[in-house]
């Protein structure tokens, strides 16, 4: 799906039809990467440890983007952020947006030091904007903001706008 305006994409440019309201479905854990991260995935689908609402914490156990996922952040340093969404439906993890490898894969990089970086997302759209965030901290023409349609179970890049070093996007 395509957005409707020219511009910024919207969330109501990417409405889902579902909403899941039952009891989420346990994860499932069947990488490395994911295992490593066990406790913290299984708290936010049990008790809601982390869970997010776009950029606000709510920390009940229910899904808060595209209809079922349960969204779980948590810190892993002083500029480091990680995240996995976990589908309510089927138990199913999966990596954010410009997640990595390795210890990276659920990492989420976003600029250091920078008071603007941030995630935003709702439960009734399938788009996910990553502010301020960086493909390779190395090359700072990857370091923007990132629209994502979540789609085929997996993170599509809409729109990706250029941070310019005195913090300002550059459309």
């Amino acid at each position: 799906m395509m957005a409707q305006n020219a511009g910024t994409p919207l969330f109501e440019d990417y409405p889902v039809t579902e909403v899941f309201t039952g009891k989420p479905a346990a994860p499932i854990f069947t990488r490395t990467e994911e295992r490593q991260y066990r406790t913290v995935i299984r708290e936010g689908v049990r008790t809601g440890y982390g869970v997010g609402m776009g950029t606000h914490l709510i920390g009940r156990p229910e899904p808060t983007f595209a209809g079922h996922f349960i969204v779980i952040r948590w810190a892993c340093g002083s500029d480091c952020r990680m995240m996995a969404l976990v589908d309510a439906k089927t138990g199913t993890i999966y990596q954010p947006p410009l997640g990595g490898r390795g210890n990276d894969y659920f990492a989420v990089p976003l600029m250091p030091l920078d008071d603007k970086a941030s995630e935003d997302f709702m439960l009734t759209s399938s788009l996910m904007i990553v502010r301020h965030a960086c493909r390779d901290f190395k090359d700072r023409k990857t370091c923007g903001t990132y629209y994502f349609n979540w789609q085929d179970n997996r993170f599509n890049l809409v729109k990706f706008g250029v941070v310019d070093p005195l913090r300002k996007l550059i459309p």
